[in-house]
């Protein structure tokens, strides 16, 4: 987090990375203080679905193909890429796995209750 909100408010005019980091922001406080127990599995989780999800986005964003099925306009993120993926993306998968955790929990706790 110390990380992410100073990056959102130094770049709050780049769209994808701010709106993209202040959901990440937005759901792990909310993990951090409603499920914390959560977070213990899923960053190890999260680590073994990196490696899937580099080799897939890695082609859709331009590596080993002619053409990338997926482009991003460099002035709504930071620019930066790991290989031809933009960093914000790690951010993405990492929110889209959490938020799915974290609503898969809201509806056990409510199948039981």
């Amino acid at each position: 987090m110390t990380v992410l909100l100073p990056t959102i408010v130094l770049n709050y005019d780049k769209l994808y990375t701010a709106i993209n980091y202040s959901i990440l922001v937005l759901l792990l406080t909310y993990a951090v203080f409603k499920i914390p127990n959560i977070l213990n599995t899923f960053f190890i989780t999260f680590l073994i679905v990196l490696i899937p999800f580099s080799i897939v986005n890695g082609i859709l964003t331009g590596s080993f193909i002619d053409e990338p099925v997926v482009s991003y306009n460099n002035a709504e993120n930071l620019g930066i890429r790991l290989g031809t993926i933009p960093v914000e993306d790690i951010g993405y998968a990492f929110s889209m796995l959490l938020m799915s955790l974290i609503l898969i929990k809201k509806i056990e706790k409510i199948k039981v209750n």
